[in-house]
């Protein structure tokens, strides 16, 4: 069975033509690339299987790497090294999220009842340990100016503050209550990019929007018979929540006409894969591949299955190596064309 293949060109090279010299990322396990393992050296993202398919554990929340680290790879950049982990080149950027953080301050997580117990180390915080970074490598202002100009931002990691809710405060529906902090939420990105644009001279950033979570899938034994059912309550959350996380980055483009915003579409890139599994070569698209309800991944006695690309679920939370590639296959040509990168491919053509 042939692979499937995403509108547009796929992954490929394609933001290579922006020219980013680093890339720098925020956000939480859709994204880390070891700092909470630095955090918490015993932590089972530490152990194997856990970078399996890299053969090595790298503190990555998957058996191997993550979309983060595809775009990356599309720019021409090295897979991110973590902030946090001591001696690691950062010359091309640096991965500042940490897994199971959220993008609320510690007083807005109290004040909204979310309990996120393994790190307080929100979005808030990376982005003091960018302006950190930044003056310790770069001491000449023109430098540091030039260096951040050419340079992609990448802001993730809104999923864990619907998810860490504590319910039990207040009477209201489920729904009910996820919706009262989604004001929170988009203030909150609102500020982080203008954080970026206006105290550390962004002029590429890329927003990503939530995922389609609790979804499985059922075939009737056909995989054009594919159909793909969401939980309720997360789905209308998360769709909520794109939609007017779309509104804000727009007035913010209006704001700053001068930094490309761009929307990363991450529902549509799931959205893809769901529909897509069979031709991709997924064939057990709602198991998970490591742990289970009893043990999770990492932990001693723990299930592993032994062939990740066979699977969309790495470990009950987390998505494997091949499905993360494929959602990137979708999303990075949406990213070039955002970034303006495939008008820069289509000049240098033209000049050729």
């Amino acid at each position: 069975m042939g692979q499937a293949t995403p509108p547009g060109e796929g992954g490929g090279k394609l933001l290579e033509h922006c020219g980013f010299t680093a890339i720098y990322c925020f956000g939480d396990s859709m994204y880390d690339s070891g700092n909470a393992l630095a955090e918490s050296p015993q932590g089972p993202m530490g152990k194997f299987p856990y970078g399996v398919t890299i053969h090595h554990a790298t503190g990555r929340f998957t058996d191997g790497y993550t979309i983060i680290d595809r775009i990356a790879e599309a720019a021409g950049v090295p897979p991110l090294n973590p902030y946090l982990k001591r001696n690691m080149d950062l010359s091309k950027g640096a991965n500042f999220a940490v897994g199971g953080v959220g993008l609320l301050s510690k007083e807005a997580r109290a004040k909204w009842h979310v309990k996120l117990p393994f790190s307080n180390s929100s979005v808030d915080i990376q982005l003091k340990w960018l302006g950190r970074h930044l003056n310790q490598a770069y001491r000449n202002e023109t430098a540091r100016r030039e260096h951040v100009e050419s340079s992609l931002f990448v802001l993730g990691g809104a999923g864990n503050d619907y998810l860490n809710m504590n319910l039990s405060f207040s009477s209201l529906p489920r729904v009910v209550q996820m919706k009262r902090i989604m004001p929170a939420l988009l203030v909150a990105t609102q500020v982080y990019v203008k954080t970026l644009i206006t105290e550390y001279g962004a002029r590429k950033v890329v927003v990503p929007g939530i995922l389609k979570a609790g979804c499985r899938v059922s075939t009737g034994g056909f995989f054009h018979d594919t159909q793909v059912q969401c939980d309720e309550t997360l789905t209308s959350v998360a769709a909520l929540h794109n939609r007017l996380l779309k509104r804000e980055l727009e007035r913010l483009r209006i704001k700053f006409p001068d930094v490309e915003i761009v929307y990363g579409d991450m529902w549509m890139a799931t959205h893809w894969l769901f529909d897509h599994f069979g031709s991709a070569g997924i064939h057990h698209p709602n198991e998970r591949c490591c742990g289970n309800s009893s043990i999770g991944c990492g932990m001693p006695g723990a299930p592993y299955c032994g062939n990740p690309s066979d699977y969309i679920d790495w470990d009950g939370t987390h998505f494997t190596d091949h499905a993360y590639r494929l959602m990137s296959d979708f999303l990075i040509p949406q990213l070039a064309s955002g970034l303006g990168c495939r008008a820069a491919a289509n000049n240098v053509r033209s000049q050729g």
